[in-house]
């Protein structure tokens, strides 16, 4: 329930962040859904705003502003009912693609299918 209210508040304050030319900016943290379908993801770094939002396939999530080099989190989920999802540690200042959802923290990451 509390995802579920946090998502909603983000959805009615923040507006979408679908930025390509943000990625790789040394205060941006993006996700990228590779996924070939649509999911709601979520991107939490240091001193940036928390942003959750649908993402279609092939678009990205980012937040701008984040403290250079301090790590954030990204995380997907099914749906805005799902209880479980997956999340990532990502370094501010990359992108980090989900190739495949499965869910309870088994997803497919661009950074760990190396």
């Amino acid at each position: 329930m509390r995802l579920m209210t946090l998502t909603l508040s983000v959805f009615a304050v923040l507006p979408a962040l679908s930025l390509n030319a943000a990625q790789g900016d040394a205060e941006t943290l993006c996700v990228r859904n590779d996924s070939g379908r649509s999911y709601l993801f979520a991107v939490d770094a240091p001193d940036a705003e928390r942003l959750v939002q649908d993402v279609p396939a092939g678009e990205s999530l980012c937040v701008i502003g984040a403290t250079a080099g301090a790590t954030g989190v990204v995380s997907v989920f099914e749906d805005i009912d799902a209880l479980e999802g997956c999340s990532r540690l990502v370094p501010v200042g990359q992108t980090e693609a989900m190739i495949q959802y499965v869910d309870f923290d088994r997803c497919f990451w661009e950074s760990n299918s190396n």
